[in-house]
């Protein structure tokens, strides 16, 4: 089974996801192209629930953020040979090559990461919940509008060189979601285990949230609200 991989610092609650450009949504020709991963990802559901899991699990994901600062301090102390506060590259590549230092930093990370990964796990098995209802009304909004629309065929825009936006149908997926599936349950059953296309879709997600942080604090634009993400919910 394949375990999500381990990122810091990424959102749970108010986690915005920009994945599609602007443009009127039609087909073409018979033609039509759609984003299966960004209908589901921008599904208002999903939003809600992201919210919920945020505010249900706040005590955990404090504690585990909590936890992954005093982690880094630990580190920071331990990498940071001239004491200026910052790791610089020269002074990360040292350690690297410094058997002892090495060691300190594996045994640093070996310590604390149980205790993190089991705070933020319920949340984490939350959002994995809450993520694998909405994929399954990923296929009956498609067809809804396949028929709707009267279209023959719809393909991935990677798997085509040129159409024009008129073709996406993504947004028209995303409101028929919205519109029969308005939230989903961040509750999941007992013994309940992500499929293998949630997990890896779960870390696909989360892989944009944690990169479009990255970019927001580049510029110097707030970030929504965050929690560290390093949980393993396990895949069938």
């Amino acid at each position: 089974m394949k375990t999500i991989t381990k990122t810091c610092a990424v959102a749970i609650a108010s986690a915005s996801v920009a994945l599609l450009a602007g443009g009127a949504s039609a087909q073409t020709a018979g033609i039509a192209t759609a984003q299966p991963d960004a209908a589901i990802f921008s599904a208002k559901a999903f939003e809600t629930a992201n919210t919920q899991i945020g505010t249900t699990y706040k005590a955990q994901l404090d504690q585990a953020a909590a936890a992954q600062n005093a982690l880094n301090t630990k580190l920071r102390g331990i990498l940071d040979a001239n004491k200026d506060g910052q790791i610089s590259q020269a002074e990360a590549a040292a350690a690297e090559s410094n058997p002892t230092i090495a060691k300190q930093v594996r045994d640093a990370q070996a310590a604390a990461q149980p205790g993190i990964e089991a705070a933020q796990n319920p949340a984490i098995k939350a959002q994995a919940y809450a993520l694998e209802q909405i994929v399954a009304k990923y296929d009956p909004a498609l067809r809804a509008v396949v028929t709707a629309k009267k279209i023959n065929l719809v393909l991935s825009p990677n798997a085509i060189q040129y159409a024009p936006p008129a073709t996406d149908i993504t947004r028209d997926i995303i409101a028929e979601i919205d519109r029969t599936t308005p939230t989903v349950s961040i509750t999941p059953p007992a013994n309940w285990q992500p499929q293998q296309q949630t997990v890896e879709l779960l870390q696909q997600y989360r892989q944009i949230v944690y990169a479009n942080a990255q970019r927001r604090q580049q510029a110097g634009a707030p970030a929504p609200a965050a929690a560290p993400a390093a949980g393993t919910p396990q895949g069938r």
